[in-house]
């Protein structure tokens, strides 16, 4: 799981109703000015991957092998349940992304993630969404996006409770979206990173 170094703030996010974006299916879509907030399954996603992996050095670094990235780690996280994409658009430019899917017992996070929180917290892991990545273009950080596209993640969600890892530092950015939105910090991950859980419904 990565974490972007700075993502945008907003109180953005409404119901989206079926568009298309880009050439591909979406599922949803809505409006951030004049950037186009998409949600797209995971047979759509796929349309999306090369522009994903074309931006992904921008906000997390260098991608150390492409064709890695590709076959194992955008495949495997496409093929679990429920994944979901979306997008940030403007002129045909993708500005931001971010995706997750339902995470389980036996995937290699999420036993991080319950080993690290113990028996007390038992309950967050398995059949919870996550939150894997959320990204914006640096250029276009503070325009609300990353609060645009988290919202849209989240959206219509039929889980009860999602999991995300983010920066210790409770000044970072990404860390005070997440706050402002309802998240709250569950526990430490080494080095320097918290797992932060939300609670989607009662």
């Amino acid at each position: 799981m990565s974490d972007g170094p700075t993502v945008g703030e907003s109180t953005a996010g409404a119901r989206m109703a079926g568009a298309r974006m880009a050439g591909a299916r979406s599922d949803s879509e809505a409006g951030v000015g004049d950037v186009r907030i998409g949600r797209h399954s995971a047979p759509a996603a796929g349309a999306f991957r090369d522009q994903v992996l074309a931006l992904w050095p921008e906000v997390f670094g260098p991608v150390a092998d492409e064709g890695d990235w590709r076959d194992r780690f955008w495949e495997q996280h496409r093929s679990r349940d429920d994944f979901r994409l979306v997008t940030a658009v403007s002129a045909g430019e993708l500005l931001g992304f971010g995706w997750g899917y339902t995470g389980q017992r036996g995937q290699w996070w999420s036993d991080v993630v319950a080993e690290a929180l113990g028996a007390g917290d038992a309950d967050w892991v398995g059949g919870h969404f996550e939150l894997v990545e959320l990204a914006v273009r640096p250029a276009q950080q503070g325009r609300g996006l990353g609060g645009a596209l988290h919202d849209a993640l989240l959206d219509d969600l039929p889980h009860s409770r999602t999991l995300l890892q983010t920066d210790a530092d409770a000044r970072g950015a990404g860390h005070r979206l997440y706050r402002r939105r309802g998240w709250s910090v569950l526990g430490d991950l080494a080095p320097q990173k918290v797992v932060m859980g939300k609670h989607l419904r009662a």
